[in-house]
């Protein structure tokens, strides 16, 4: 019997009383797991284990996909909050979908996203999360500095095509970039560019 902190990443509909989870646990990473009977109303796990809630599981590990046996539920988002905001929950589901490896755990990863499920995936903690998200991955560079002369100072601009920043002196030479305002993560133009910069890292995958 094995246990974990787990986030649930997806859930499908299988036969007519169980599921087939997708997970992200603490320890154990990103796995599927077996959910027998959890959608019959007697189910001691029906309300725990819902997309973006976070639990603490015990599932069997035998033959074919681990099978879960117990869960208690830690947090669950606002529903009522996250029906509005279904495009930014599926900016961050589809880059774990995506990026994120089988069986390799991550706790940075893990812990962000828990911090994000609680704050109900407002733009700005959803960009936060996937600009830190790409760059512990390996498909960001230092986004802390210009991306031609490497300073860290005034950096105003962000190219649109390559995703990256410019500084005040390298965007007056070439002339390519929008300008950034007080809170680039919740600029409509940010998250449209980070949006085609993270299909093209998927394409390329």
């Amino acid at each position: 019997m094995a246990r974990d902190t787990v986030i649930v990443l997806k859930s499908i509909n299988y036969s007519e009383a169980d599921r087939v989870l997708t997970v992200f646990g603490k320890y154990t990473g990103k796995f599927t797991l077996f959910a027998k009977g959890i959608r019959k109303i007697n189910s001691k796990n029906r309300g725990n284990i819902q997309t973006l809630n976070v639990c603490d599981i015990s599932f069997y590990e035998g033959k074919g996909l681990p099978l879960l046996t117990e869960s208690q539920l830690i947090y669950s988002p606002d529903t009522d909050i996250l029906k509005n905001r279904i495009e930014d929950i599926k900016r961050v589901l589809d880059i774990l979908g995506k990026i994120l490896q089988e069986n390799d755990p991550n706790q940075k990863v893990f812990n962000m996203l828990e911090s994000l499920c609680k704050k109900n995936f407002d733009i700005e903690s959803v960009n936060r999360f996937r600009l830190i998200f790409l760059k512990e991955m390996g498909y960001l560079g230092d986004f802390s500095l210009c991306s031609v002369c490497e300073s860290k100072s005034d950096l105003e601009y962000i190219d649109l095509i390559s995703f990256a920043l410019l500084c005040k002196n390298c965007y007056s030479k070439t002339g390519n970039g929008y300008r950034l305002g007080d809170n680039i993560y919740i600029e409509k133009k940010f998250t449209q560019a980070l949006d085609v910069y993270i299909k093209r890292i998927i394409e390329e995958i």
